[in-house]
């Protein structure tokens, strides 16, 4: 159980669920995103999911989420001794991963530049992104490091138990943090010359037309709306033979 919890998998699905939770919160805009009216839009929203979906399977299967950032920074470390990675994932593997990882910021950037925002929220995810790497990164660091010496876990009912628990969360809480503040900002910067490329076409604006989350809203009213002027005609209808009788 230790090493599960101190694993990757158990890394990944705490990404998951961060990014389930978010995507609950936000499922009204998400559903806008996914179903536009146009079909080349709406195909490209699909392949944006299936692309993040692949990362996030493979990452927290096959790669390693505490060593990708890791290894990035290895590589300008001329000696072995030096590298805060000693046992890099293979090469075969982590190519897989980059070529997911690009699929899903080029697919996302348009998407991302068409719905959420513009030049100055990019320009700010890219700004946070830079500033936040390395203070995130030295507390994982360090958080890693004290996870690693975990050699089994203290009785259930213990208040050793609840600190330990509470030193995994933590740990999550800033891998998770991390992760997703270095894929925003690399998001941010793709996204900074799609929109432009956008502004270009013209293709940055969705068109002025109901969303399926905006027709079921007034599909209701409408609904509504016709109910109440038929109880309306009706009682109108049944007054005049109540007053003849």
């Amino acid at each position: 159980m230790e090493e599960f919890f101190a694993g990757n998998l158990a890394l990944g699905l705490a990404l998951g669920v961060t990014l389930a939770v978010f995507g609950w919160w936000q499922r009204s805009a998400l559903a806008d995103i996914t179903w536009p009216r146009q079909q080349g839009w709406r195909r490209l929203a699909w392949a944006a999911w299936g692309a993040a979906g692949a990362l996030l399977l493979w990452g927290s299967l096959a790669d390693n989420w505490r060593k990708m950032l890791g290894e990035l920074l290895d590589l300008k470390e001329p000696y072995p001794s030096q590298r805060a990675v000693l046992v890099p994932v293979a090469h075969e593997i982590r190519l897989v991963t980059f070529v997911l990882l690009a699929l899903s910021l080029v697919t996302l950037a348009p998407l991302f530049a068409r719905y959420a925002g513009g030049y100055v929220l990019q320009l700010t995810l890219v700004i946070i992104g830079a500033a936040a790497f390395f203070p995130l990164y030295l507390m994982r660091q360090r958080l890693d490091t004290g996870l690693a010496g975990v050699v089994s876990f203290p009785s259930f009912f213990s208040l050793d138990m609840i600190g330990t628990l509470i030193y995994l969360l933590l740990d999550y809480a800033v891998n998770v943090a991390l992760l997703l503040t270095f894929y925003l900002g690399l998001l941010g910067l793709v996204a900074l010359p799609t929109t432009a490329v956008l502004d270009l076409l013209g293709q940055r604006e969705p068109p002025a037309e109901p969303t399926p989350t905006t027709a079921a809203f007034y599909t209701t009213l409408r609904d509504h709306t016709a109910a109440q002027r038929a109880a309306a005609a009706g009682g109108q209808e049944q007054a005049p033979g109540d007053q003849h009788a």
